[in-house]
């Protein structure tokens, strides 16, 4: 199965986890989401709001200004990519998956300061982006929730792609799943059964030290080392194992299916995997870090 094909895969609603976050408001965005207990309210109307918050946060890094060129990575169904050029620089979204670009420019494509490409981020010199992309032409370079996709080479070709791309002075953005230890490949005993690597399609999260010398030997100097693990995983592995638990018992279930109908799309049989999904996630997330880079060349 190719690359394209299997990371479709982790977005699909094919995978009981999938099909439960689209039950809970997984629709327009793709990531986990940014929580502050302030905000815990809007968990009524499903995760979208906390999504959206995430790409704010994000967003506010690259602090992107009128007529800058900026790239967006992994841009996903494109909102991301919108929002940065509500700003007025001139953006380009790519996305490895025909599918999120063909909806991206459904919903977007009236935008005139963004365009939608495929492209393979590992390869954006070289690859069909659709998208004139040359050395040293561009502002910022955006990648949120992309690179765990990406694999050990495909990040430190992604890296060394985004360095030869910007200007000097150009920032990139790059917030990822990371792994505290430096030894990536503990992922083999605490999931064991492959619950967490095949949901979402990865093999090994880098560790954090592994990818600030990649940065470096790339050429890049750090601006922002960033842990928004209490802001994301922590906070979004607690709700899904509450929102798990309640799915499990039936009445508890028709209560949760009165604030979000799609709830009873999932059958009992369903909500008993997703238990046991969620506790690898719960083993991995302990050994995983989210992070902001904030990196720039010099």
């Amino acid at each position: 199965m190719d690359t394209s094909r299997k990371i479709l895969r982790a977005y699909d609603g094919s995978t009981v986890t999938f099909k439960a976050l689209r039950a809970y408001g997984w629709n327009e965005l793709l990531n986990l989401g940014y929580f502050q207990l302030r905000d815990l309210a809007m968990l009524l109307f499903g995760l979208g709001y906390f999504q959206k918050q995430l790409v704010r946060q994000s967003i506010k890094l690259v602090a992107p200004q009128p007529g800058e060129n900026i790239v967006d990575v992994g841009c996903g169904y494109g909102w991301t990519s919108n929002q940065i050029a509500n700003s007025g620089a001139q953006v380009i979204g790519i996305d490895l998956l025909e599918k999120h670009i063909e909806k991206a420019r459904q919903k977007f494509g009236h935008n005139p300061n963004v365009t939608y490409a495929v492209g393979d981020a590992t390869q954006m010199l070289s690859s069909a982006t659709q998208a004139a992309l040359e050395e040293e032409s561009l502002d910022k370079i955006h990648c949120l929730e992309a690179a765990f996709h990406f694999g050990h080479n495909g990040r430190r070709a992604f890296l060394a792609e985004a360095f030869s791309l910007l200007k000097r002075g150009g920032r990139l953005v790059l917030v990822d799943f990371m792994w505290r230890s430096n030894c990536p490949e503990e992922i083999n005993e605490l999931d064991g059964e492959r619950h967490v690597r095949r949901t979402w399609q990865f093999e090994q999260f880098e560790p954090l030290a592994d990818y600030r010398t990649i940065a470096r030997e790339c050429g890049f100097q750090e601006k922002q080392i960033i842990d928004w693990s209490p802001r994301v995983i922590n906070p979004f592995q607690k709700i899904c194992n509450i929102i798990t638990l309640l799915g499990q018992y039936r009445i508890p279930r028709f209560f949760l299916s009165m604030i979000r109908p799609g709830v009873f799309s999932m059958n009992s049989q369903e909500w008993r995997l997703l238990a046991e999904v969620l506790e690898a996630h719960e083993r991995v997330s302990g050994s995983t870090y989210y992070v902001a880079m904030v990196l720039e060349k010099p």
